[in-house]
């Protein structure tokens, strides 16, 4: 990507609730190197292929179409924290509606705004109810569990990029569009046993102790042959130096750990004040690229899903979509947004757009039809790997399309610009830890 196709732009608002939607399992991979086409265009929504060298299932030809049929989808998003997913599925709807829609139908969204409380949610679900959605799709929604039994009662599938809660990631009603939530934990760790680290320092401000996740921690460091330290730190007023200090007088090689934006900004901080050298991977996390961009050189990141700042790094077909992307946010009036985290529900309704239109035209489009439709066939991904719903490729996420992560180290462009310079590209790894 050009450079002009950069603007520097820096979101500081909703970042503490960022931290917490990061913390449930985000492995998006939004950036904040912002992003802006050089021009405008009409909305684009070109047919996507594969993007990982997967078979996908070529559908049946679908006889007829839905001229004047409307199809009323629902979109949960907690508005005050991240607007920006509400948007992406919005303009991704647009393109969708301005190019032909499903088969000739037009989609109807039926918008709801959550607050992060479980009562928040439950509010949505009963209005998706009274609505007749054929699906439940939340943006984000980090009270969106309380919501699943609502959802599973009226038939109403609950699809999402990305899980919010542990109860939708193993809900047979839920889909998960993209990697798995394990995936991500894995994922350094994976990376430091690949570069040859041994001794890892692991730390967070979310204490986790007694729970799975510090099982998980324990299991997949003892398959790897990982030597872990985990230190859990005072989330009121985390000591992010000192525990770096700790590590480093420790011999540790690496170091990750549960992380939100603001904690990989206060860890990589840390790492750079107290001289640590070794390997420093921030999680899924991209404001401290903008935040302390001269300390992040040399960090590992990951992601589920291809971004504009790692557009250099993908495939054709990718880079041709994130135009497209860029050119709908832009003719929107929403270019302020392209660096967020609107692609990554943008991508989630392109996706949607390929299982919709594979219905049987002679069908109506409800939760049923949807359901059935959904796991019939591997789907390809817009942005990242091809979704194979209902196939549990992660045994404690089953409700998860894919489980591949790539990840990235971070450079410097020769025109100065941080950018993501694949380190290993998307993987399965769930086999290396039983799919845990």
């Amino acid at each position: 990507m050009s450079s002009k196709k950069h603007i520097g732009i820096r979101h500081m608002r909703g970042v503490a609730i960022l931290s917490a939607a990061v913390l449930l399992g985000v492995a998006c991979g939004g950036d904040d190197g912002g992003s802006s086409a050089t021009e405008s265009a009409a909305p684009s929504t070109d047919a996507p292929a594969t993007t990982d060298g997967s078979d996908t299932s070529t559908p049946a030809e679908n006889v007829g179409n839905r001229d004047g049929q409307t199809i009323k989808v629902g979109v949960v998003n907690n508005d005050s924290l991240l607007p920006a997913f509400r948007i992406g599925a919005e303009v991704a709807i647009d393109a969708i509606n301005a190019n032909g829609g499903i088969n000739g139908a037009q989609i109807e969204v039926v918008s709801c705004a959550a607050d992060a409380s479980p009562e928040g949610s439950i509010n949505c679900a009963n209005q998706m109810i009274e609505e007749n959605v054929a699906i439940a799709y939340t943006a984000l929604d980090l009270g969106s569990d309380a919501a699943i039994p609502i959802y599973d009662e009226a038939g109403i599938p609950y699809i999402t990029t990305n899980g919010w809660g542990t109860v939708q990631e193993s809900n047979e009603n839920s889909f998960i569009l993209h990697a798995a939530s394990s995936a991500s934990f894995l994922g350094p760790l994976k990376t430091f046993k690949d570069l040859g680290l041994t001794k890892v320092g692991y730390v967070t401000d979310v204490n986790f102790a007694g729970t799975p996740y510090e099982t998980k921690l324990k299991n997949y460091s003892e398959i790897l042959g990982l030597e872990v330290t985990p230190i859990y730190l005072d989330a009121a007023n985390p000591d992010w130096t000192s525990a770096v200090a700790n590590f480093k007088s420790q011999g540790i090689e690496a170091i990750t750990g549960f992380l939100g934006e603001v904690q990989c900004i206060g860890l990589v901080s840390a790492t750079t004040a107290v001289g640590f050298e070794g390997a420093v991977f921030a999680s899924s996390c991209n404001l401290y690229l903008d935040v302390v961009p001269d300390l992040a050189l040399g960090t590992y990141n990951q992601a589920d899903i291809w971004t504009t700042l790692a557009y250099d790094e993908a495939p054709a077909e990718v880079q041709a979509r994130l135009d497209d992307y860029i050119a709908n946010m832009t003719a929107g009036g929403h270019e302020a947004l392209i660096s967020g985290f609107a692609h990554v529900s943008y991508g989630g309704w392109m996706e949607l757009r390929e299982v919709l239109s594979a219905i049987p035209n002679d069908q109506e489009v409800t939760g049923e039809s949807v359901k059935a439709t959904i796991v019939s066939q591997v789907f390809p991904g817009y942005f990242g790997p091809d979704l194979q719903c209902g196939k549990a490729l992660w045994a404690d996420s089953p409700s998860a399309c894919h489980a591949s992560i790539a990840v990235f180290q971070i450079e410097k462009a020769a025109d100065g610009r941080l950018i993501r310079k694949l380190y290993s590209d998307f993987a399965d790894n769930s086999a290396l830890v039983g799919g845990e």
